[in-house]
C-alpha cells in the first residue's frame, strides 16, 4: 500500500507573528492534506501540527517512488529519466500510472523525450533524478520552447 504523502508551500505566514512552526512563506509543508475547498488548503505535517495554510495550487500527492538517490518523487517534480531506448527529462503526473502483469509499477513523464515533446510511462524499477520541481524552477521546461 502506498504512503498517503502531501506536499504544498505555505503561505499567509505573518513575520511578526509566531507560529508552532517555523515555515515561511514559501517553504515546503510535508505531511497530510487536511483541507481542501474553495476558501483554501491547509495540512498537517509530518509532526503532526496542524492548520497549516498552504497554496492550493502547489499541492503535490507522493507518487510512491524515491529516485535513484532515494528521494520522493512527487507528482510536479522534474525528473531526467534515462532507459536504454530513450532519455527524457519531464514532470511527473499521478494517474498515468498502472501496474503491469509483472507486478512492475509506472508512472507518467510529461516532457522533453529525445528533443520531442510527448509522454513517457516509465517503470519504477528505471533511473529516474529529480532535479527539481515546475514551483521552484520552472525555467528547467521552457528550454527550446
Amino acid at each position: 500500500m502506498r504512503e498517503h504523502l502531501y506536499r504544498g508551500k505555505a503561505i499567509n505566514r505573518d513575520p511578526n507573528r509566531t507560529y508552532r512552526t517555523e515555515y515561511k512563506n514559501g517553504d515546503w509543508v510535508f505531511g497530510l492534506l487536511s483541507k481542501l475547498d474553495k476558501y483554501g488548503a491547509e495540512m498537517t505535517n509530518e509532526d503532526g501540527v496542524t492548520r497549516i495554510d498552504v497554496d492550493p495550487e502547489t499541492i503535490c500527492e507522493f507518487t510512491g517512488f524515491k529516485d535513484k538517490f532515494g528521494k520522493k518523487i512527487f507528482e510536479d517534480d522534474i525528473v531526467k529519466v534515462v532507459t536504454p531506448r530513450q532519455h527524457a527529462v519531464g514532470i511527473v503526473k499521478v494517474g498515468i500510472g498502472e501496474i503491469d502483469g509483472d507486478g512492475y509499477k509506472f508512472i507518467g513523464v510529461y516532457g522533453e523525450i529525445d528533443g520531442k515533446r510527448g509522454e513517457m510511462v516509465a517503470r519504477s524499477d528505471e533511473n529516474y533524478e529529480v532535479i527539481s520541481n515546475i514551483y521552484d524552477t520552472p525555467e528547467l521546461l521552457s528550454k527550446g520552447d
